[in-house]
């Protein structure tokens, strides 16, 4: 297969040059990334006094700030700065930005590091910047009240898939003669359909050009007084309406099934000041005792593989934002076996040919694989290194417990039917008794979403799953999470859990001998001798029911009906699927800017099967 350029996973970075005066230049556009005076003051002056900040965000519930051209972060973390510091400010400042040139982690703290004013907030940026991964990615900071949208890749490409509306803009391209494209008019209309009325805009470009095209977009721009070298800016507001998002005012919600889709939906409403019941016939969440969190590759890089980078990256900041002594995962990285020499060579073309970041994907032949496991391996296959294995049921817990007082459980209830309409939703139980009501229910319950509310066409199907718990035993050592045609994931208290089974339209969770011997089969093919003297018979394992989906994408989004959504469809990769489809959910409710882009929005949306 020819190297096709559009299928690179990653882009390359932009190399950072400081030269004598310690000024950060873009040898590339020949340019530098901020005015050798006072980068600090400019971002100050244009872009914060520009957009008439912070006066115009008091007393927001959120605002948001569309940036071109993140550079350095130098906008960013001057607007982050003014936010923690303004008594008045909103509950929750979302930045998106757009880079097609991204920097590495190195570089960017060496640029920073002449700011000793923004030095805490430089570190959190550094701790959380993302791999040179094409697409979009959700930062999220200062206990989730502050999120950062960075667009990797060209602006003309990926400003058109943004879903959001936003009330500031940063233009902070470098110089239109050396940068027209992110100047551009079709940029510019860009900008203009993301503008909600009144929203506000800056720049210290003067270009006769860039004043024609913003007034195009829908922008009346004025000249002010400039900074520095620079004499003059511009300065503009969106004058042609635009339609804001609409979400429920009740800030209220009821969620079906306390399970992984159900925890996190809830933890991330609570994070933004709703009051969530969650609603489980159990009385506590039921997990295996770990799973993996890996990304998705294959050959075609279809929509699933592409949606699983975004998805991947978010779960792991969100594992770490939740850390604590109650959660427990690891990111000990996991290796991806090949079962023949057929899939170690698509394994192998994928790789080199999509050009995967090496710290999330890449190739390794047998001996480096046994290296890394410690033990003999069956053969060679992909070394996943940021993957992690994770509790789920610990993962549920400690979301829950993050949401704190804002989420009330309500256990021991198995709902049976929902009714209602946009003005409000109820929950049934088996006699017709209400259960709850709220004016927005995330329907959450996995393979039985669909069974709540007749019409449905949520094509959900159950899979049952069984894995095998194995005892501590210095015998069965691997330094590494293992997955092929299984997986072997250490627990917190030094075993092993090994699966999967997959029977389908089984809903049984009884424990059988014949899925423990079939999983041990699966563990021993990866790993020879690691299943030696165990017996089927005397092992313990849990039983649990996928749901699943023919396109192998997730179900999170609003129904046809509104106020009525789900989250549901995760398949074998809920803690891949979880974590960024709940967010999804939370950012959709709040009329925030979506963590996805559109043909991602819609592809994990319901309505794809009504349509």
């Amino acid at each position: 297969m020819a190297d096709d350029l559009s299928r690179r996973v990653t882009l390359p970075l932009e190399p950072l040059d400081l030269g004598e005066s310690g000024t950060p230049r873009s040898a590339r556009y020949g340019d530098v990334y901020h005015p050798a005076e006072s980068g600090l003051a400019q971002a100050r002056h244009v872009f914060l006094s520009g957009n008439r900040l912070p006066d115009r965000w008091a007393g927001r519930d959120h605002f948001v700030v569309l940036e071109t051209g993140f550079g350095i972060g130098l906008n960013f973390l001057a607007t982050w700065h003014a936010w923690q510091r303004d008594p008045r400010a909103c509950a929750r400042l979302h930045f998106v930005s757009v880079e097609a040139h991204p920097l590495s982690r190195h570089d960017v703290v060496r640029a920073l590091s002449a700011f000793a004013e923004l030095a805490p907030l430089a570190r959190d940026l550094a701790e959380a910047w993302p791999l040179p991964v094409a697409g979009f990615h959700r930062l999220v900071f200062d206990s989730g009240r502050v999120m950062l949208t960075l667009l990797l890749g060209e602006a003309c490409a990926l400003l058109p898939s943004v879903v959001g509306k936003v009330d500031a803009i940063f233009l902070d391209g470098f110089a239109p003669a050396r940068n027209p494209a992110i100047w551009s008019p079709d940029v510019m209309r860009g900008i203009g359909r993301l503008a909600t009325p009144g929203a506000t805009l800056a720049t210290w470009s003067v270009a006769v050009g860039l004043r024609e095209a913003l007034a195009d977009a829908g922008f009346r721009v004025a000249v002010a007084p400039g900074f520095g070298r620079k004499r003059e800016m511009l300065v503009g507001e969106r004058v042609a309406p635009v339609l804001r998002a609409q979400f429920s005012p009740a800030r209220r919600a009821a969620i079906v099934g306390a399970g992984l889709a159900g925890a996190l939906c809830a933890e991330r409403l609570a994070s933004r000041g709703w009051s969530v019941t969650l609603v489980d016939e159990r009385a506590t969440p039921s997990a295996a005792a770990a799973g993996l969190l890996r990304p998705v590759a294959n050959s075609q890089d279809s929509p699933n593989a592409q949606a699983s980078r975004p998805a991947f990256g978010f779960a792991l900041r969100y594992l770490q934002m939740l850390s604590g002594p109650a959660l427990h995962w690891s990111p000990t990285g996991i290796l991806q076996l090949a079962a023949t020499e057929a899939e170690a060579e698509r394994q192998r073309n994928i790789a080199s040919q999509q050009a995967w970041p090496e710290a999330w994907l890449c190739f390794v032949e047998a001996d480096e694989a046994a290296q890394l496991a410690g033990r003999a391996v069956r053969g060679p296959g992909w070394w996943i290194a940021a993957g992690a294995w994770v509790s789920a049921a610990s993962l549920v817990s400690a979301a829950i417990a993050c949401g704190g007082a804002r989420i009330t459980r309500c256990t021991g209830r198995a709902v049976h039917r929902i009714e209602g309409d946009p003005s409000g939703w109820r929950l049934l139980g088996a006699d017709d008794e209400a259960i709850e009501e709220a004016p927005v229910v995330i329907v959450a319950n996995a393979h039985r979403a669909a069974r709540l509310i007749p019409g449905t066409t949520l094509p959900l199907s159950p899979v049952r799953g069984q894995v095998t718990d194995l005892p501590a035993d210095p015998a069965r050592a691997v330094r590494v999470a293992v997955s092929g045609n299984g997986y072997i994931a250490p627990t917190p208290d030094g075993g092993h859990v090994v699966g999967a089974s997959f029977a389908h339209d089984e809903e049984s969770l009884d424990l059988r001998d014949t899925e423990h011997c079939e999983n041990l089969a699966r563990a021993e093919s990866m790993l020879p001798g690691f299943t030696q003297g165990l017996d089927a018979r005397s092992l313990a394992g849990w039983a649990g029911v996928r749901a699943t989906v023919t396109d192998r994408l997730p179900v999170f989004g609003e129904s046809t009906d509104r106020g009525l959504w789900f989250a549901t469809g995760l398949g074998s990769r809920g803690l891949l699927w979880a974590p960024l489809g709940a967010e999804l959910i939370a950012s959709a409710l709040e009329g925030e800017p979506l963590p996805l882009p559109t043909s991602l929005v819609d592809a994990f949306s319901p309505r794809r099967f009504a349509r």
